[in-house]
């Protein structure tokens, strides 16, 4: 699959426009390649893998970004490439053993995030939910048990272990201040990341179709059929 048109782009923008981080995921992951219609029933790291793929088609492979120390509050500019934020597929263990419990279990979907936030503001309820919705089988010493019955320690474990096991997920990247040394893990996402860079590129297309079709009276086809480089020299001709 190629890189999108800049109507494709525009499309894609206008489709995710309206909706939460979790539905533009899903938009971006189907301009990306995934089947739209199952699109929701892949581990989020597959569905992020997506994103990504579109986002090296469609604006390269190098992201410059912007963070700020959590120590020194000194605001550091830094390049990074896919190859950076790539994680691995998704793992095989699908089991965590923890105080007697064991716990068997499948990947977070987009399908689960929706579910759970949908009209839920209590974070330690919402956590809880999501985490019982991906338990396939509990049991404590053999007994059957249920997810209420889980301990938060348990909890926990799984937690930890789903990010294991699907980490483009859960990006995390190990940085340093240069002005102070502090070192910490920062996560990092890219639907975030694409959604920011394809609003802006949206809004600045839409503004450049706006000023040629006052000037010559061009539609939105019109003035998406001239090339990039055309088009800013008829932009610079409009300005003088």
């Amino acid at each position: 699959m190629g890189a999108l048109t800049e109507a494709g782009l525009l499309a894609v923008w206008e489709a995710g426009l309206a909706g939460d981080v979790v539905r533009r995921a899903l938009v971006l992951a189907a301009a990306g390649g995934a089947d739209a219609a199952s699109a929701a029933d892949l581990s989020v790291g597959r569905r992020e893998a997506f994103v990504l793929a579109l986002r090296e088609r469609s604006f390269g492979t190098t992201f410059p970004c912007a963070v700020t120390c959590p120590s020194c509050g000194e605001e550091l500019e830094l390049e990074l490439t896919t190859d950076d934020v790539r994680a691995a597929g998704p793992g095989a263990g699908r089991q965590v053993r923890l105080d007697g419990f064991e716990v068997g279990f499948r990947l977070i979907t987009s399908r689960d995030l929706l579910t759970v936030r949908d009209g839920r503001t209590d974070v330690t309820a919402t956590r809880r939910s999501l985490l019982g919705r991906v338990v396939t089988t509990a049991t404590r010493e053999g007994r059957k048990v249920t997810v209420d019955e889980l301990p938060e320690r348990v909890l926990d474990a799984l937690a930890a272990e789903l990010s294991a096991q699907d980490p483009q997920a859960d990006v995390l990247l190990d940085l340093d201040c240069a002005n102070c040394g502090h070192e910490w893990a920062s996560p990092f996402d890219v639907t975030t990341h694409l959604w920011a860079e394809l609003d802006a590129y949206a809004r600045r297309l839409l503004h450049d179709v706006h000023v040629l079709a006052v000037a010559y009276g061009w539609s939105e086809d019109d003035v998406l059929a001239v090339s990039p480089a055309r088009r800013q020299c008829y932009l610079e001709l409009v300005a003088e």
